[in-house]
């Protein structure tokens, strides 16, 4: 019994992550996925009768990926959440013993493949972020990287290194409270690339918004525009001697977010707030899950600017 076929290093979870296992007699082959991360058993298969055992692992293995973002001062976090060290184990059925055994392979979430050093991220490298805020970037490197933060403003120009020495999936936040009174901030990660910020005032009535994109990583907006807020009051009633009676009842918030008049590259990306599987309503360092109930969403009209409008509550 062999591997014939295993997925690369730092494949996506949201493509085909296939194992493929041969043995010479026909017969029952068992299979038990292990994610060394945690040393968790994620699950076990069975294949009756067969010389040849193939599967795809990305539809069971993506959804043990639950994302949290990242908190605390700018600088390199961790990413051992984000994803998998897979590793196949093969028996022949009645076996307490492995014939064959995988090399654990690390997959990332994602719907791209890899590329050696690379941001990984929905969003444009030029963005706007409002002083106080705080912004995540997912990087992917073949060996160790270093990172140069330089803030400027119209007197003074500041930089802070950071450097990481080993290869993998890496979480970089970004929390511009570091760099008080900056106009622009630059995180360059050299052969990574770099994302450029213009920072810009806080606004009192904005919400910024986190969500996980189809990149695999979490990304964040601040809509400038909270159009309004409704109270949805259900009432449970009996009717009694004393007339209607109020038994019991619950309150539903709902917010109702529009973003700035913004470019067709940045309503794509904002675009995909509406199905993504994880949503957060950012208030400082805390997260807290939101649920999105719009449907659809406008991302180009000929001859008009266009927003978009995202329509939330509380997830709990």
């Amino acid at each position: 019994m062999k591997f014939i076929q295993t997925p690369k290093l730092y494949a996506s979870l949201d493509q085909e992550v296939r194992y493929v296992i041969q043995q010479d007699n026909p017969g029952n082959i068992d299979i038990r996925i292990r994610d060394l991360n945690t040393e968790t058993l994620l699950g076990t298969k069975r294949f009756t009768e067969t010389t040849e055992a193939s599967f795809d692992l990305a539809p069971r293995l993506r959804n043990f990926l639950e994302f949290t973002p990242s908190t605390g001062n700018t600088g390199f976090k961790t990413a051992t959440d984000r994803t998998v060290i897979a590793q196949v184990e093969a028996y022949e059925t009645g076996s307490d013993h492995s014939s064959t055994i995988s090399t654990g392979i690390t997959l990332i979430p994602g719907d791209r493949p890899a590329i050696p050093s690379e941001i990984r991220t929905s969003m444009p490298l030029e963005r706007i972020i409002p002083a106080g805020a705080a912004d995540e970037l997912t990087l992917l490197t073949n060996g160790s990287c270093s990172i140069t933060v330089t803030g400027a403003s119209r007197d003074a120009t500041t930089a802070e290194n950071f450097r990481i020495l080993k290869m993998g999936l890496h979480l970089f936040r970004l929390d511009t409270r570091d760099f008080p009174e900056c106009e622009t901030i630059t995180v360059d990660a050299g052969t990574c690339g770099a994302v450029r910020y213009t920072v810009i005032p806080a606004s009192q009535n904005a919400a910024r918004v986190a969500w996980r994109s189809h990149a695999g990583s979490i990304e964040h907006y601040s809509f400038p525009i909270v159009r309004s807020t409704t109270l949805h009051i259900s009432k449970q009633r009996a009717e009694g001697v004393d007339g209607h009676l109020i038994t019991g009842s619950e309150t539903a918030r709902e917010t109702l977010l529009v973003s700035a008049y913004e470019t067709q590259e940045i309503l794509e990306a904002l675009a995909e707030i509406v199905s993504a599987q994880q949503v957060w309503l950012v208030d400082g360092e805390t997260y807290s899950p939101i649920d999105v109930l719009t449907e659809e969403v406008v991302i180009q009209r000929l001859g008009t600017l266009c927003s978009l409008e995202l329509l939330i509550r509380p997830k709990k």
